[in-house]
């Protein structure tokens, strides 16, 4: 579903996103903020999802494999530098 799509959906049954999100115990601003970024809040995708009878993987399906389970947003880091002591031969400053 677009965006648009899922915030007319939700105005036309709750009046506006912030009346949404403060009726399921959230602030303001987290639904709005849950469909325009990706991996923001998984249980508010579902209780979206919930209201508008569909399953999270329907609405978004660049969120959520097949099997209905989230994809996971973090970035895995590996470190690039080496350790401090790895730039001294003798593992003392001189």
């Amino acid at each position: 579903m677009h965006a648009e799509d899922i915030k007319a959906e939700i105005r036309k049954r709750y009046g506006s996103l912030a009346k949404f999100s403060t009726m399921i115990g959230r602030d303001s601003r987290a639904v709005s903020k849950t469909i325009g970024t990706v991996g923001y809040s998984v249980p508010i995708e579902r209780e979206i999802a919930k209201v508008l009878g569909r399953e999270p993987q329907n609405i978004w399906p660049g969120r959520y494999h097949h099997d209905g389970s989230p994809v996971s947003m973090t970035v895995i880091r590996t470190p690039t530098a080496l350790p401090c002591d790895a730039h001294r031969q003798n593992g003392v400053a001189a």
